[in-house]
């Protein structure tokens, strides 16, 4: 495609910056970029590919003549421009959750789903960062034997917050440090606590992320991971069940997953599988310290996976632990392997 006009919608946030860096290293065909923003950060000046750009202002008519946007803004303010640039010819890549479950726009892991790419939408959906983690392992093995149910258990960084979070884990650390013999027996109601996550998060884990679905009990981030998994994989029956925890790691989320297969599959051919799967580095060595984490995972494409083992007298069974960094696969870089997909075809 010549001529191409390609915008990045949040450009100034940690997944925007992730984008226009993955763009810079990959070899995406464009003639002009636009790097839009909201009132806050636009007039930012971001370098790309030699020379500095001026972050604009997101108005209705700035993306009017974009073939390809891609976004990293909220839910609500991408349900404002996504629809009508969309009907006006923009293919859109949209990080947020606003349009993963709508029938019009296709919800994609080009690594799981590549066939979504091929129904000619024009709006295509990022999943929730750590349901891409988790298909990234448990696709392969699903072609291999037929997954018949999942438990999920997240470990997921404050970056999935965004930069806000980092900032106050950091914070909350630098408060801390010198009393950690206190947090042995704390005074809860000096223990320092800010915006983003409602509870201390440095030196703790908090089983909550999203708000709670009065109902059910489950988190919407749960919800979430349970509704995309079976979206993805073409599995509206899937037994899945997620318990999803915020821990004081910058980047990198983790999942422990424990998987039921309609055949027996061994660890052995789990890792035969793995070994062979596009985007996924094996670190599967238990007596030599080889497993994944999410200081591993940060910075690179992969997701990691590791720690495969099978519960005893269950030959149907698998239980392994995958790391991957949210801003890259779970994020930006799934947002740019769509777009490549797209121009492709």
């Amino acid at each position: 495609m010549s001529g191409m006009r390609v915008a990045i919608v949040g450009a100034t946030g940690a997944v925007g910056r992730t984008m226009l860096g993955i763009l810079e290293e990959r070899d995406l065909p464009l003639d002009e970029l636009s790097l839009l923003a909201s009132e806050r950060t636009a007039g930012t000046r971001l370098r790309f590919r030699g020379r500095e750009h001026t972050v604009g202002l997101l108005t209705p008519d700035a993306l009017e003549g974009v073939d390809l946007a891609l976004s990293s803004c909220g839910s609500a303010i991408a349900q404002t421009w996504v629809p009508r640039a969309a009907e006006a010819g923009t293919t859109v890549v949209d990080n947020s959750s606003a349009f993963r479950m709508e029938p019009w726009a296709e919800l994609v892991i080009p690594e799981v789903n590549p066939e979504a790419l091929e129904r000619g939408a024009k709006v295509y959906a990022v999943p929730n960062c750590t349901i891409i983690t988790a298909l990234m392992a448990l696709a392969p093995l699903h072609r291999a034997a037929g997954l018949r149910s999942v438990s999920l258990s997240s470990y997921q960084s404050v970056s999935g917050a965004g930069a806000k979070g980092v900032r106050e884990l950091a914070e909350q650390i630098e408060k801390l440090h010198g009393m950690e013999d206190d947090l042995a027996h704390p005074d809860l109601d000096a223990l320092p606590v800010g915006e983003v996550f409602g509870k201390t998060i440095a030196y703790n884990v908090l089983a909550k992320i999203d708000v709670f679905d009065e109902e059910s009990g489950f988190t919407f981030e749960e919800i979430k991971v349970q509704r995309e998994a079976k979206r993805i994989l073409s599995l509206p029956e899937l037994d899945i069940s997620a318990t999803c925890v915020r821990v004081p790691v910058p980047v990198g989320h983790s999942v422990s997953l424990h998987a039921t297969f309609e055949q027996p599959f061994s660890a052995t051919e789990a890792r035969e599988v793995l070994s062979r799967a596009d985007g996924v580095q094996l670190r599967d060595d238990p007596a030599n310290d080889v497993y994944p984490s999410p200081l591993e995972a940060a910075g690179i494409d992969d997701v990691l996976v590791g720690r495969i083992r099978q519960p005893e007298g269950h030959d149907d069974q698998l239980l392994l632990f995958a790391c991957g960094d949210n801003l890259r696969k779970g994020a930006a870089l799934n947002a740019v392997q769509i777009a490549e997909r797209v121009i492709a075809n």
